[in-house]
């Protein structure tokens, strides 16, 4: 997209008609409407691109949050370039723009956030949140244009733990956060006839539970055995999130406490505030208060292992969405 900002050039490959071959014989007219309808898409994706670059410049720093006082935009590092780009092309994703501009403006705001919870002090959580709200924004836009497997969905899987040499505590209370939740899908499971999604998201959490408690040496295991349970009992189907006050379907409640558990693990937030029971909390009351705090700056050495946390965290966000949770980012970065 810097491309075609910087230069005004379409990157589409430059289409010949043919001599010979098996397209030799045919008149020179028809030739001419398949060359002019094959190059209409890359016209259209490039006249996309050059929108949103239009609109991404046609607004100061200063005008942006968290960048008055700021002036020449020459002047902004690397953190607040990502946060002017990120607000412009959040805007222009939730506006009332064609769906394809807004498509692209959501993939580019979801690296934007990401850039800005890796590079901005006191912006981790903010920067996770953004990024995976943008690329819900991004999946629902392609989905609804019938374009698949154009939008990098952030995972919910960790493969292994060799990246994750981070703070202890933070990484211990990842863990709990990982499996409680995988302990409030296997009881969902078992109420619903043995789901076999619901089981595979248990063995999943789990999982990752089982590579953050031994990515860096623990003084005990932080899981625990087993974890309270009325809640689920009570509400297999939809439960309300004391943490946020809205009501979604059980499983999305489950899975975005799991990831807002994971945020204070390493924002320094409250993580002692909430019930236990895996389902409709936004904390725990086991977990170990980290000494962690992301939002005081991250070093270079620590963004290979923040990434991944981040990814994390924005992929359980993306999920619980997914599964019914209201598409309110504004009551999780209150």
């Amino acid at each position: 997209m810097q491309t075609l900002c910087a230069h005004g050039e379409s990157t589409a490959p430059t289409k010949r008609v043919p001599t010979d071959g098996p397209y030799a014989s045919v008149p020179l007219a028809s030739r001419r409407l398949r060359f002019r309808a094959s190059s209409f898409a890359a016209m259209v994706l490039a006249a996309t691109a050059a929108v949103i670059c239009m609109l991404v410049l046609s607004i100061p720093a200063h005008a942006l949050p968290g960048l008055a006082g700021r002036g020449d935009d020459t002047e902004l590092g690397p953190c607040e370039r990502a946060l002017q780009s990120g607000y412009r092309n959040h805007a222009i994703y939730q506006s009332s723009m064609p769906s394809s501009t807004r498509l692209l403006a959501a993939m580019s705001a979801k690296n934007d956030w990401t850039t800005v919870a890796l590079n901005c002090p006191q912006r981790f959580s903010e920067g996770t949140v953004r990024s995976a709200y943008a690329a819900y924004a991004a999946e629902s836009l392609a989905s609804n244009l019938g374009i698949a497997d154009i939008v990098a969905i952030p995972g919910t899987r960790l493969d292994d733990n060799s990246g994750l040499k981070l703070d202890a505590d933070a990484l211990a209370a990842m863990s709990l956060a990982e499996d409680r939740a995988g302990f409030a899908y296997e009881i969902l499971a078992a109420k619903r006839g043995a789901d076999s999604r619901l089981y595979s998201l248990s063995n999943e959490r789990k999982t990752n539970a089982q590579l953050l408690a031994t990515a860096v040496k623990q003084e005990k295991d932080p899981r625990q055995k087993i974890y309270s349970i009325d809640a689920i009992a009570k509400n297999p189907a939809e439960a309300t999130d004391p943490g946020t006050g809205l009501s979604a379907p059980t499983t999305a409640v489950v899975e975005m406490n799991c990831a807002l558990e994971q945020l204070d693990a390493f924002s320094g937030g409250d993580a002692e505030a909430a019930e236990s029971d895996g389902s409709a909390s936004a904390a725990t009351s086991g977990a170990t208060q980290s000494s962690s705090n992301a939002d005081a700056g991250i070093t270079d050495a620590q963004k290979p292992g923040m990434r991944i946390v981040s990814s994390l965290i924005a992929g359980h966000i993306d999920q619980a969405l997914s599964d019914g949770y209201p598409a309110e980012d504004s009551l999780l970065l209150k």
